[in-house]
């Protein structure tokens, strides 16, 4: 398989790998011209587009079109078969920017760590391997809780979550890491739609502190009405940019083919009979 090196992030110079810098001026991120390749056959095709600090994306498409592979290229999780991602000008590797949220069901919930070692965890790399918290990390970890109301919950052992909550949990380290850089794979699966919305608002949140954020969906509505800008993504780039103009007919036609009817009057109906799993296809990302 190709495009399946990782990087390994640094905290520090004494560690032999010194931090990533922001370059002046430089894009909040730029994807040029990625492709993945697994067993020689491709997840991604020569995938580019950018964005500014601050903008939100909605990576929308099929079951198997490259979401998942997509949000592990950026977080520098998985290397590009060729092409190059830049988070302000430099490789995702080193940067302690990034927030990745991966799918629930790649999670080992019986893992035993409560939901303050999870959030706790988001300052790992401000502090290094072998530091401990000081008074400040303490706090910002006692504000993210808060943030996303879960401080009466922060004893308590992960797999013991909702769904809701585990992702809420989650936010709340993107939130004490500081984060500039926000990737969340599928967060609003499997959720009924108060935890949906619950979920939603705390992304707006994030938008308030600056926060760019790419995340994930199927649900066109909800890409729609919550996110100013969207990608339609079918291993290539169909449409990029406001979903009114993304989501034209033709345009989801090409993106979902078969598993899209359309309807002159009434708009579209997106179906996905194919899903193996929350998110992605194993096989394709």
């Amino acid at each position: 398989m190709r495009g399946g090196r990782s990087c390994q992030r640094g905290w520090s110079g004494r560690l032999g790998r010194p931090l990533a810098v922001h370059l002046p001026g430089a894009p909040a991120l730029e994807v040029d011209r990625v492709t993945v390749l697994y067993d020689g056959r491709p997840a991604l095709e020569d995938v580019s587009f950018r964005l500014s600090g601050g903008e939100r994306l909605a990576i929308v498409g099929p079951n198997g079109a490259g979401k998942s592979t997509l949000l592990k290229v950026v977080a520098g999780v998985l290397q590009p078969s060729s092409g190059q991602v830049r988070i302000r000008g430099e490789d995702p590797c080193g940067h302690i920017c990034i927030a990745y949220l991966p799918q629930r069901t790649e999670i080992d919930w019986r893992f035993p760590v409560t939901v303050l070692d999870v959030v706790l965890m988001g300052r790992v790399g401000r502090l290094g391997l072998f530091r401990r918290p000081g008074a400040r990390d303490r706090a910002l970890v006692r504000e993210a809780l808060e943030a996303v109301g879960l401080s009466d919950l922060a004893g308590r052992q992960i797999g013991e979550l909702s769904g809701g909550q585990q992702q809420r949990m989650f936010i709340a380290r993107a939130l004490a890491q500081e984060a500039e850089l926000v990737l969340l794979d599928e967060p609003l699966a499997g959720l009924d739609a108060p935890s949906q919305e619950a979920i939603l608002k705390l992304l707006e949140l994030l938008r308030a502190r600056g926060v760019t954020l790419l995340l994930s969906l199927h649900d066109l509505d909800i890409a729609a009405q919550h996110f100013p800008l969207v990608l339609l993504l079918n291993r290539r780039v169909v449409a990029f940019g406001p979903p009114q103009e993304a989501f034209s007919p033709e345009k989801l036609v090409e993106a979902f083919g078969g598993k899209l009817r359309a309807l002159p009057e009434a708009g579209v109906i997106v179906t996905d009979p194919c899903r193996t799993r929350e998110g992605e296809d194993a096989s394709a990302g």
